[in-house]
């Protein structure tokens, strides 16, 4: 009876389109447009030996951030795997079978590696060949959100607005013919992205900023970033960036070098989708390439399943002052960023109506409740059917996609339902909290309409708008998280880390 539903779901599913009028055809590669029509099937075939080899890798056991701050590394208990460079490719799209014999495979992520449903990367290297306009693949489970929707989301509202970035879809991922589950699938800010969106073939110029605390200084950022061209050592342009960010007093005396709106989009972005793992407040998870056309540096950003509400009581990690007022959505710009940094207060708090007009540009454009919402049912409809395949356990009790039986962790269908809609949800086994989806961008929204005295949708402004909360799967923020934790242990891993790489 349950597969009968399953396939019912998965007929109607086709007919649901994920694609409303959200984004425009011609701001994606080709690519995300026909994944809006269809959840294609990519289908990776490695060795035996390797696919045994990657079972293994996969399993890490979970570990608590009081063990992190104990000192104890995460990286001691991800064992690594050396990526399979002679894997081939069958995805199965738009009435055709695209096959690829040049492709490399690998684990992906890194903190996500504990959790119990794994990441991956895809890069075809068959010459002059690609997948509708792109050839490096970011396969992501997003474990720590339950709805699979916050980087669909995040990568939409930038599209919709032109801003340069990546984008995301969904796909069925099937290694050796055994089903690894359902994912979000995006493109990755590489050397041929580059070509492919900008037009420079293999640039010198694109730094990724992986790594914590890295905020475009001399002081931090010189050698935590790294050149996406490995062979490349010539760091002159990079340090003559940062020295020029460090020296500058007014905007005007970076205009010529940064992308100034870029960065003043992506901050208004920062604080609306509430992130707390990015530039503004991680200082990492972004790329810096510098235009070969306008001989401007500009910020790319990755990782959006932290956004939207998920995890928001990050905002007072390492904060040894954290406010008191707890109400996260209505925090205003200058609560939210609240790190002093020097780029922030020549680009931003200097330049303050100019960063407000790419707010509120956005709040019109893209994060409202009235384009928003149509879009997040759209999309619920259009994964419902693969979500609730992936929720459904076999006859031995496990969940398809379920990879890392060390910490089989997972969200139930409910809270799926629930957290893409008004509901907080609190999973103890997975180890996060997040408001849900809808209630984040309503509460964001209307913050930002009150505080800029805007005239927005009054049928979101209104006090008595009613909206449905599942008291079955409701749970509270743990706004109590980081208090009398002590960070001294984990100053020292990253300032060991610090020196070793000046060293």
């Amino acid at each position: 009876m349950l597969e009968k539903i399953i396939l019912l779901f998965l007929i109607v599913g086709q007919i649901i389109l994920a694609s409303t009028s959200y984004v425009e055809d011609g701001k994606r590669a080709k690519l995300f447009e026909i994944m809006d029509k269809e959840v294609p099937t990519f289908r990776v075939t490695i060795s035996d030996d390797q696919l045994k080899e990657l079972k293994v890798v996969m399993q890490v056991e979970k570990i608590t951030m009081a063990e992190v701050l104990e000192g104890i590394d995460l990286n001691e208990r991800i064992h690594e795997f050396e990526k399979v460079k002679n894997a081939t490719l069958v995805v199965e799209i738009n009435d055709k079978e695209e096959k690829f014999n040049k492709v490399t495979f690998d684990i992906g992520g890194s903190s996500a590696r504990i959790y119990g449903r794994q990441g991956f990367n895809i890069k075809i290297r068959d010459k002059n060949r690609d997948l509708y306009g792109r050839t490096h693949f970011r396969i992501r489970s997003d474990p720590r959100d339950a709805t699979y929707l916050r980087s669909k989301l995040c990568c939409d509202m930038l599209n919709r607005l032109g801003i340069p970035s990546i984008s995301a879809n969904y796909i069925k991922l099937y290694v050796n013919e055994e089903y690894f589950g359902f994912y979000v699938i995006m493109d990755a800010p590489k050397i041929p992205w580059i070509e492919q969106v900008f037009g420079e073939k293999d640039t010198k110029n694109l730094y990724k900023c992986k790594e914590a605390n890295n905020f475009l200084s001399l002081t931090d950022g010189l050698d935590l970033c790294e050149n996406e061209d490995d062979e490349y050592t010539d760091r002159t342009e990079w340090y003559n960036l940062l020295k020029t960010l460090d020296n500058a007093q007014t905007v005007e005396e970076i205009e010529d070098i940064f992308d100034v709106d870029q960065f003043l989009y992506l901050a208004a972005f920062e604080y609306l989708i509430g992130a707390w793992d990015h530039f503004l407040l991680g200082g990492h998870n972004y790329s810096m390439y510098k235009n070969k056309k306008t001989g401007k540096w500009t910020m790319l950003c990755y990782d959006f399943d932290s956004d939207l509400g998920q995890d928001i009581v990050s905002i007072e990690f390492m904060n040894l002052n954290p406010p008191k007022d707890k109400n996260y959505p209505y925090h205003t710009v200058r609560q939210w960023f609240h790190l002093q940094h020097h780029i922030v207060d020549i680009i931003i708090w200097n330049n303050l109506p100019r960063f407000e007009s790419k707010l509120l540009e956005f709040v019109n454009e893209a994060f409202n409740p009235t384009t928003l919402f149509p879009h997040i049912d759209d999309l619920k409809d259009f994964i419902r059917p693969y979500v609730l395949k992936d929720k459904t356990p076999d006859e031995n009790g496990l969940k398809p996609g379920v990879l890392n039986l060390a910490n089989p962790t997972d969200y139930s269908m409910e809270e799926w339902e629930a957290n893409s809609e008004f509901t907080t949800i609190n999973n103890q086994n997975v180890g996060s909290d997040a408001y849900g989806i809808k209630y984040w961008i309503l509460e964001r929204y209307r913050a930002v309409c009150k505080e800029y005295n805007l005239e927005c949708d009054p049928v979101y402004m209104d006090e008595n708008y009613k909206y449905p909360i599942d008291k079955e799967v409701e749970g509270e923020l743990n706004v109590h998280k980081w208090e009398g934790f002590d960070y001294s242990a984990l100053m020292d891993i990253i300032n060991n880390k610090l020196k070793g790489r000046i060293n």
